[in-house]
Formats: structure tokens, C-alpha cells, sequence
């Protein structure tokens, strides 16, 4: 029998991995994270193995799953996901036939929670107590990223709200009314002062530089020795810039926290070249307009409530975790670590803890982006930090059975897994420094396993297989493979090998009978599990994430981009390429294959592809 045909058959019998996952499904779900088993294998049948150009047809597209990078769960006829709707974390459940709302839910102690603090907010923004968030009450919270939550005024014209908005704003901060702002008037901008002082490419850069360095020396140096500490820039503009004009010595490679005259001037010449520290009123205007600001300035309960609603961060806002159904119950974590029970036919909430308030975890830099872990009567959660970075969790109650005091690293951005290695009942995690396994029973170590780990993100879940674990992550590491070794009560973790080459960000990867797949660093990537053999890379559809079904791999990329193509060590054949539209952000959200149907997710998009024969 042909390897492809006898991978097919694997997948078909849902013995390819180990049982990782324990929440009851049926042919055509994809209950958790992963899917049935947990491991990026959906145990369908009866797929094309040819798609037409264009790709497969759409069954529904809708744009109404929020702000985030979920991916999503499907139970029976129905789909849950998690979202920011109007700036507010919510849990989401569609009709699978449809993709219209059934419901739309914020766990009910966290919304409570959200509208304490919206009230307490707005009481301490309301500076002059006129009952209402200006503009400058509101720069001096949030800088400029409170135009985020500023409604649109239907209709409006973006010149007419900008100029009214500029000549008012102007009128309260423009201390010295010469109708310009140094950094000291337009600090409520914080970092958008830079983008809107305008190069003036008529004057000569390196004197206006020179200027400039002379005059923050006059301003700032207060002990009179020549140069600027960090304190002596403090709150002015050269302080965001400091890092990087303060110059390593060549033979110590450190920074000595002084801004020399040259290395301003230079700093200034590589970093503002042309730009005089000053935003004029025209600068300021022009400035609204190209950010395209229609809201009208103010910020009301309502738009608190989106500032404060969900997870935010500069590499895109929103959850990362996907839902997790179990029976007729549905678990959720969102971006800032609250975690919830909820009746998945109503959305009701049954219990709520939050993994910071509850459980000592501290939120990773971007975010909680595991998904909840069943097993048994547990739910498995990461909150991280010196309580225990795992917690046990009853699923009933929510109460606390254990937390793994004797493991106290950070959370990253990994979901555990579920395995027997030696007879040893165990949840295998990537930590902030390790991939470790602790036992079922009672969080106790187990064994733990360093080179993988990087200290920016280890995102990938790690594979098991029998007494063997393979681990990886990106920026540069690479992957490798341990061999879980028992004696008495006692595991070890022996290298197998390391590879340097098998780097996975945060796309995943599939095991296949003996072969991985994996294209979360580049190119699509066959390997050997149990020796780290490189079978062949493809570029395919480039870096991003991918399950398997029927014998086929489904590719998305983070650059919209979707492949199918055959899951064989053989080489890379592919069977139909098309491209989704862009929401702006990288396609992070992993596919789905559940009930003959590809679900993609792109921010507030999921489309639905017929992908039956």
C-alpha cells in the first residue's frame, strides 16, 4: 500500500496521534483547538482532492465575527469564536448553514466588572467635572489611540471635523498662543508628535540638526557636564528617541545612558532630518486629515466601554483563543486571561476566573492565546507566573483542584497537550523557558526540556508520540525531539536531536504517520519525527498555519494566500491555490475543516467553502 493511501487510512481511523484531547465529538465536529484529537487532523472523508481555479465554492461569508485572531469551533450545526464587537471581547455563536448570529455573549461577571470601571473611569477623565471626555482629558489617557474608539459622525466630512477639532484643541494647548506646539504643548500626543512635525526638505538638515542639539543642551542639561542623561530628557521629545541615538562602545558593545552633542546631531541627522521639533497648526490639521479622524473629539460611556472592552496591542487587538465545546458546555479564554463556563445553547454564563486575579498569572506580551484544555472533570489553564503556571481547574465549578507550585514559569503563547508517557498520565506545556510535562494528578514536574524555548514567544504546541515529544519555535531557535525516559517516579528528557531548521512561530504542526508538516517559519516544511530528516520544503503560500484532512494538508498563510495539497514525504504536489481578501492584519487564525466544509477566519470575516467531492 502506497504511504499516501495508507496516511489516508490513518486519518480515516483516527489513529494517527495519540489521544490528546477528551471531549466527545462525532465525525464532522471539530470540538477544541486543533480539532477532534487536538492534533490539526480532521477525520473526514469524501473531500475534493482538486480545487478549481478560484478555489473551492463559498457557501456564506459574513463580517460579523469582531476584531481578533480565534480561530473556531464547531459543534453539530453550530460555530463558536470569540471577537471584539464594538471594541468588547465577546464570545460568538453562528449557525453553521448560515453563519447568521444566534448569540452574542460577554461572560457575565467580567461585563459587570467592565461597567464598574467604565463608571470609575469616566469620574477620573472628567477633570473639570462638565460631564463629558474632551479631547485633551482624553490624549492625556490614551494618546492618539483614543481616535480608535471615537465613533464616526455619519455623513461627516473629514476636513470640517479636522479643522474644528485642530482650532479648538489648539485654543487649550497652545500655551503661548504662536499658533504652533513644541513637544512640551503637544506631549498629550506622546509618540504621534514625530509623524506630525513634516520634513522641510528645502532647508539644510545638518544645521537645523546642529540647532536643535544645541538648544535641548541649553534646555536640559542641568548639571552642566555637556551631555543628557535619561533623567535630564525626561518627558521631552528626545526621550523616545533616546535608545536609539545613545551609541554602543565598540569595545564593551554597551550604551553609557549619556547623549553626547554629536550623537544628538547625528541621532536627529538619521532619525528627523528635516524636521524642526515644531508642529504648526498646518502640520497639525494636515495631520487629522490624513489619519482620517471623523469622530466628534469625545469619548462617551459607551466608547470608554470599547476603550477598556478587550485585549489590546499594537500587533493587532482582540482574543486569540479558541472555544472550547464540551457536551453542552462551552469554555473560553480571552486576551486578557478571563476564563469562562458558559450553556453553549445560550451563551449563559456558569462560572468566570480571571488567571491573573485568581491565579497570580501575569499576561504574556501578547496576550493570552491559549485555548481551554479538557479532560476528565478538569479544565487546564495557563495563567503563568509564581503561583504555579499551570492550574487544574474543576469544569463544573470552576474551583481550583491544583496548581503546579514546583513550576512557576511565565505563560507564553502555547495550549497544552494531553498524554500517557510512561504510564504517567501528563500535560505536556511550552512555557516562557521550557517545554516541561507535569502529571495529571496533582501539577508535580515531571521532566523538563530548554532548547527550544526562545525568550520572545514559544508559540507551537508541542507533538507527542509515545515516549517522544518534539518541540519548536522561531526568531532563530529551531526544533528538537526528546525521548521521555522513566526510572522509578522519576522522568528525564533525553535529546534525540536538535535542528535548527525546524523553526515554528505560531502556525502549528500536523503529524502524519512518521512525517511532520509544518510551514509556521516559511516554507512548507516534510520531516522525519524520529530523526529530524528534512523529506523536501516547498514555498507554497509562504509562513503561516495549516491542518490535514482526507489526506490533504490545507495551507493558510499570514499573506492570504490558501494552498491544498497532498500530505506525502514523497515531494510537495499541489492541488489548488486562491487568495482571500485582506483585513488589514496578517492572517493569523488558524483553518478549520469540519462537516465538508474550510472555514477561514480574518479578523471580523469567516467564510464558509464547500469542500465536499
Amino acid at each position: 500500500m502506497s504511504y499516501f493511501r495508507m496516511s489516508l487510512l490513518l486519518i480515516c481511523i483516527g489513529s494517527v496521534t495519540p489521544l490528546y484531547g477528551q471531549v466527545p465529538y462525532q465525525i464532522g465536529d471539530w470540538p477544541q483547538w486543533r480539532g477532534p484529537e487536538a492534533n490539526g487532523i480532521s477525520q473526514e472523508t469524501g473531500l475534493l482532492k482538486e480545487w478549481p481555479e478560484g478555489g473551492p465554492k463559498v457557501l456564506w461569508q459574513v463580517e460579523t465575527v469582531g476584531v481578533g485572531y480565534s480561530s473556531i469551533a464547531v459543534k453539530g450545526n453550530r460555530i463558536y469564536t470569540l471577537g471584539d464587537l464594538d471594541g468588547v471581547e465577546h464570545v460568538i455563536c453562528l449557525d453553521a448553514t448560515s453563519g447568521s448570529t444566534l448569540w452574542e455573549k460577554q461572560p457575565g461577571e467580567l461585563s459587570a466588572l467592565l461597567t464598574a470601571r467604565v463608571e470609575n473611569e469616566f469620574q477620573q477623565l472628567d477633570k473639570n467635572q462638565d460631564g463629558r471626555i474632551d479631547e485633551t482629558e482624553a490624549l492625556s489617557r490614551f494618546g492618539w489611540d483614543f481616535t480608535k474608539f471615537d465613533r464616526s459622525i455619519p455623513n461627516a466630512k473629514v476636513e470640517e471635523i479636522a479643522e474644528r477639532r485642530v482650532k479648538a484643541l489648539l485654543k487649550q494647548i497652545d500655551a503661548n498662543n504662536d499658533g504652533s506646539l513644541d513637544f512640551t504643548e503637544g506631549s498629550l500626543f506622546r509618540d504621534s508628535f514625530g509623524r506630525m512635525d513634516q520634513e522641510d526638505q528645502s532647508i539644510d538638515k545638518a544645521a537645523l540638526a546642529a540647532s536643535r542639539a544645541e538648544s535641548y543642551l541649553k534646555q536640559l542639561d542641568a548639571d552642566s557636564d555637556g551631555q543628557l542623561s535619561r533623567e535630564e530628557v525626561r518627558r521631552s521629545s528626545l526621550d523616545r528617541q533616546f535608545g536609539r541615538m545613545d551609541q554602543r562602545d565598540p569595545s564593551t558593545d554597551k550604551a553609557d545612558e549619556k547623549l553626547t552633542r554629536q550623537e544628538i546631531e547625528e541621532g536627529l541627522l538619521k532619525f528627523e532630518a528635516g524636521r524642526d521639533g515644531v508642529v504648526t497648526a498646518k502640520e497639525l490639521l494636515d495631520f487629522y486629515i490624513r489619519e482620517k479622524v471623523n469622530g466628534d473629539g469625545e469619548l462617551s460611556q459607551s466608547e470608554l466601554r470599547s476603550t477598556f472592552g478587550g485585549y489590546r496591542n499594537g500587533m493587532g487587538d482582540g482574543p486569540r483563543g479558541t472555544p472550547t465545546i464540551d457536551g453542552e458546555r462551552l469554555y473560553v479564554e480571552g486576551g486578557n486571561g478571563d476564563v469562562a463556563c458558559m450553556e453553549a445553547a445560550t451563551g449563559k454564563t456558569i462560572w468566570y476566573a480571571s488567571l491573573s486575579q485568581d491565579f497570580g498569572g501575569r499576561t504574556p506580551g501578547w496576550g493570552y492565546s491559549e485555548s481551554p484544555l479538557i479532560t476528565g472533570n478538569l479544565v487546564i489553564v495557563t495563567p503563568g507566573g509564581q503561583q504555579g503556571t499551570i492550574v487544574a481547574l474543576d469544569k463544573m465549578s470552576g474551583s481550583k483542584i491544583w496548581q503546579s507550585a514546583n513550576v512557576t514559569e511565565g505563560a507564553h503563547y502555547s495550549t497544552p497537550v494531553l498524554a500517557t508517557i510512561g504510564g504517567v498520565k501528563q500535560l505536556v506545556q511550552f512555557g516562557n523557558q521550557s517545554v516541561f510535562g507535569v502529571a495529571l494528578d496533582d501539577g508535580r514536574l515531571l521532566w523538563s526540556y530548554k532548547a527550544p524555548a526562545n525568550g520572545t514567544a514559544n508559540c507551537c504546541s508541542p507533538i507527542v508520540d509515545g515516549d517522544h515529544v518534539f518541540a519548536s519555535s522561531a526568531y532563530g531557535t529551531g526544533g528538537g525531539l526528546v525521548k521521555i525516559t522513566t526510572r522509578g517516579d522519576s522522568q528525564q528528557a533525553e535529546e534525540v536531536y536538535f535542528e535548527k531548521r525546524l523553526q515554528c512561530h505560531h502556525g502549528g504542526i500536523v503529524k502524519i504517520g512518521d512525517y511532520m508538516y509544518s510551514c509556521g517559519d516559511g516554507p512548507l516544511t516534510c520531516v522525519n519525527f524520529l530523526t529530524g530528516k528534512i523529506e523536501w520544503q516547498s514555498r507554497s503560500v509562504g509562513k503561516g498555519s495549516l491542518v490535514a484532512a482526507d489526506g490533504m494538508l490545507y495551507i493558510l498563510s499570514e499573506g492570504h494566500r490558501v494552498a491544498l495539497a497532498e500530505a506525502t514525504p514523497e515531494e510537495y504536489r499541489e492541488h489548488g491555490m486562491f487568495e482571500i481578501q485582506s483585513h488589514g492584519r496578517p492572517s493569523w487564525a488558524h483553518p478549520v475543516v469540519a462537516g465538508g466544509i474550510l472555514y477561514l477566519r480574518d479578523q471580523d470575516s469567516l467564510t464558509a467553502y464547500d469542500i465536499k467531492k
